[in-house]
């Protein structure tokens, strides 16, 4: 496929390109860190989004912040700048002295609470999280690019509060002038949702978010469709080319053009093929097909400033895991033909092509036929909107004390005590449609997701133990 747009009255513009890496997992150690922003800077992308947990960082308690996960940032921070490499730090899961999870998951915070899902819990108290975003925010002043406000808050696998909309803006209204007062330069990302989820973007604005953010992000998976198939029936939510301007439309409709940032999309090489969309790969010469369609797509849209890729490299090894086989280079290493894609398309994107101007844009027909889409259900009823009430201003925070440099370190880290993993992601969970959705009320799909729910929380608990 050609790197070539439609003609059209032409407005230049660059884009941020770059991809997902996990550079906080616990089992990422510096050497490991360094090599994995090597390639990210020999790809071509000019950011790389990264998982912060909040609650690896104040396990402890707010008056304190952990001198071993801060002295990891810190590395982060400085390896991403010695290599021109710019941060979007996405600062999400809730410690259990914050968290709003019933005391019977709690239980005290006694044990590995975090196993328990406790972290997946919004804040009881929004000022908790803005305090601490803000801090870290003041530490790397002028040195982030962006923060993201939590991760996918519309989805049950990461966000659990009985109104998800109403507890995330409560945060966004907390966090906002928190971070812009500790550092005006960064950008404060908020959304991060999970699909082009235009009703849950309505909600938000329902309830007040307009004004407390710089950027508006999404994750526009589109499940093992074309990212130019319209998935015609469906809610567009699921369909890349009609999500998109859908989030963009409501934004408008509430007179906001505050650009889009697309922080997660992409496709899985797993093995399975099945009649769950949400559930399958695609071969690896399709997705670098995507890739090519997605990039063209993205250079179209003046409204979207940056585009994120999911992920660079496969997390585990097994070739039927959805969640695993995300990444650009397989789990040995080796690039997948999505790799060299990527740096074409990044290339593309980064170096200003001409973009026709905003308005209607046909989506360019890829060269096989598009997958045919089943009869589909009746698109999400309408949220009754629930009033937020005013958060408190955030009091000045005070700087995070230094951390002492470390001599170096053995092996293993230095024994510390217990820790969740920084953000490890439950596997096979992104691409799922949140349970939440109304578009199919069937029992036997209940059942299914119940125990494709079951299966993910045993896997999740064994990564967890594995990367501790």
């Amino acid at each position: 496929m050609a790197w070539c747009l439609i003609p059209g009255t032409a407005a230049a513009a660059t884009k941020l390109a770059g991809m997902q890496t996990h550079l906080l997992w616990g089992d990422v150690d510096t050497a490991e860190m360094k090599r994995q922003l090597d390639l990210v800077k020999s790809s071509g992308a000019t950011i790389t989004r990264v998982d912060v947990g909040w609650s690896s960082l104040q396990e402890t308690g707010p008056g304190s912040f952990s001198g071993y996960h801060l002295g990891r940032l810190d590395a982060l921070v400085d390896a991403a700048e010695a290599r021109g490499i710019k941060l979007l730090l996405t600062f999400t899961w809730t410690p259990c002295w914050a968290s709003s999870a019933p005391e019977s998951i709690k239980q005290n915070c006694a044990g590995e609470w975090w196993s328990r899902g406790v972290d997946r819990y919004a804040p009881k108290d929004p000022a908790a999280y803005a305090s601490a975003l803000a801090k870290v925010a003041a530490r790397y002043k002028g040195r982030v690019k962006a923060w993201e406000i939590w991760n996918e808050p519309n989805h049950d696998a990461y966000f659990k509060a009985p109104d998800q909309a109403a507890a995330y803006a409560a945060m966004v209204k907390a966090a906002y002038p928190a971070v812009k007062a500790a550092d005006p330069s960064t950008t404060v990302l908020v959304g991060s949702l999970s699909g082009s989820d235009h009703a849950f973007t309505g909600r938000l604005y329902t309830l007040g978010v307009k004004g407390f953010f710089d950027a508006f992000s999404i994750h526009p998976y589109s499940e093992d469709y074309s990212p130019l198939d319209p998935v015609a029936g469906q809610d567009p939510r699921y369909s890349f080319i009609r999500g998109v301007p859908a989030v963009r439309d409501v934004m408008l409709a509430n007179g906001d053009d505050k650009p889009l940032w697309l922080t997660e999309a992409g496709y899985s090489t797993s093995t399975v093929r099945s009649r769950d969309r949400w559930n399958n790969g695609v071969t690896e010469e399709t997705q670098a097909l995507y890739l090519k369609q997605q990039v063209q797509q993205i250079a179209k849209w003046s409204f979207v400033d940056a585009t994120i890729w999911f992920n660079l490299q496969d997390t585990g090894r097994d070739a039927n895991d959805l969640h695993s086989n995300y990444g650009l280079r397989r789990w040995d290493g080796s690039a997948k033909p999505a790799w060299a894609a990527f740096q074409e398309g990044t290339a593309f994107l980064t170096n200003g092509p001409e973009q026709p101007a905003q308005g209607p844009q046909q989506p360019q027909v890829p060269s096989g036929p598009l997958t045919p889409v089943p009869p589909a259900p009746q698109p999400p009823a309408p949220v009754t909107p629930a009033p937020v009430a005013p958060v408190a201003p955030v009091a000045p925070v005070a700087p995070i004390a230094p951390v002492t440099p470390a001599p170096p370190a053995p092996a293993a880290p230095p024994a510390a005590p217990a820790a969740p993993p920084v953000t490890k992601r439950p596997p096979a969970k992104t691409r799922k449609r949140p349970s939440t959705s109304k578009v199919s009320a069937k029992v036997s799909r209940k059942a299914k997701a119940k125990a494709r729910a079951k299966a993910a929380a045993k896997r999740k608990a064994a990564a967890r133990r594995a990367a501790r």
